[in-house]
């Protein structure tokens, strides 16, 4: 009899955001398995990302440098997550010409209706279907077009720290790839919720990332990404709109958002934690609002459908009481992930599994 051997791929990839820089390192089986072998955060050093590149490569790099000695990260494969804010996404319906070349209409169309220079953009599409328009055939294409230079800027991280890039991605993709999968929820919660919303269309599915400095729209349909968008608003401006109002430090505005959250104010509370609860609010409000502006644009410009259900990841995702809140204002079931909510995570033993919610974006993007 001959054994095969269970083959396994060790990967490590880095997510670099504007406040935090995540490393997972893991191993990915034949069956696309994952298991997280370590992993560490590190804080981004200020100044050192704007507009989505990396503008001092050396800062970084001694961060990043310096959770690979303290974790024992001794693969050198790495994969790396760029910054949102500069990825320029859009969905058009490009005419389906019986002999053209489908790259040059594409390009042609980019060229008339993105005001980019195609030169200087790395430009990738895929089809998403086929379409009749008006009887004419067309396809449904989704753009993805970045700045060859900041993508640079991210190989030169893995360049300066000794590691082989295999791939540099974008935050989108990775929620894609992970979303692909089965979301493990409580039995109790998918029950109420499934009776609740018996009447919607849940193929097309919103995975809303909430970060620091931005939260980013991803909508899915039948699990292939059609939708991205980076709302510039995130967490942080929480903090700001509480350290205004209660005439306190950052800091102490941050502790004061993780104590109170979203929690519905009642008859006890006082006049400092109403003005904490209304600065949540206001912040929140304004990104539901640019929520609601996605999904109308998907449905009407990208010729999408109505979503039917949200699941929320991202570090901002664990404010006390967003859930409920987004799920009475959108009207749709929404679902709090974390890591281990996904099918196929196994994590090793002793780490730490709170932290684990910030990993969704480094570890999506070891799935090939």
């Amino acid at each position: 009899m001959v054994t095969i051997p269970f083959l396994k791929n060790n990967l490590l990839s880095i997510d670099i955001g504007f406040r935090n820089i995540k490393i997972v390192e893991v191993e990915v089986n034949r069956n696309k398995e994952i298991f997280i072998k370590n992993f560490g955060i590190a804080s981004t050093p200020k100044g050192s990302i704007k507009n989505g590149a990396i503008q001092d490569v050396r800062a970084v790099t001694n961060e990043i440098s310096k959770v690979l000695k303290e974790i024992g990260v001794k693969t050198k494969n790495a994969k790396i997550v760029m910054s949102g804010t500069n990825i320029i996404s859009r969905v058009f319906l490009v005419e389906n010409i019986p002999g053209e070349n489908l790259d040059n209409t594409v390009r042609m169309t980019i060229s008339q209706s993105m005001p980019i220079d195609l030169d200087a953009h790395k430009i990738d599409y895929k089809v998403l279907k086929e379409i009749k328009d008006d009887g004419v055939p067309k396809v449904k294409v989704f753009v993805t077009a970045v700045l060859k230079n900041i993508i640079k800027s991210y190989i030169d991280i893995l360049v300066e720290l000794g590691l082989k890039p295999i791939s540099v991605d974008i935050p989108a993709n990775s929620a894609a790839k992970f979303f692909n999968r089965d979301i493990i929820t409580t039995e109790s919660d998918t029950w109420f919720k499934r009776n609740k919303y018996s009447k919607l269309d849940q193929s097309t599915l919103a995975v809303i990332d909430f970060g620091s400095e931005t939260t980013i729209v991803n909508i899915l349909k039948d699990r292939v990404l059609e939708f991205n968008k980076v709302i510039l608003k995130g967490s942080s401006n929480i903090d700001e709109a509480i350290a205004e109002s209660n005439h306190v430090k950052l800091d102490e505005a941050e502790r004061l958002k993780k104590i109170q959250g979203l929690t519905p104010l009642d008859l006890s509370f006082d006049e400092e934690q109403v003005k904490i609860h209304n600065s949540i609010k206001g912040v929140i409000n304004e990104i539901v609002r640019q929520i609601f502006q996605c999904f109308e644009f998907y449905e009407k410009r990208c010729f999408g459908d109505k979503v039917g259900k949200v699941y929320i990841i991202g570090g901002g995702s664990q404010l006390k009481g967003l859930t409920s809140y987004l799920e009475s204002v959108l009207q749709v079931p929404v679902y709090h992930v974390g890591l281990l909510s996904i099918a196929g995570i196994r994590i090793n033993e002793g780490l730490d599994s709170d932290r684990l919610n910030y990993l969704i974006n480094s570890v999506g993007i070891t799935l090939s």
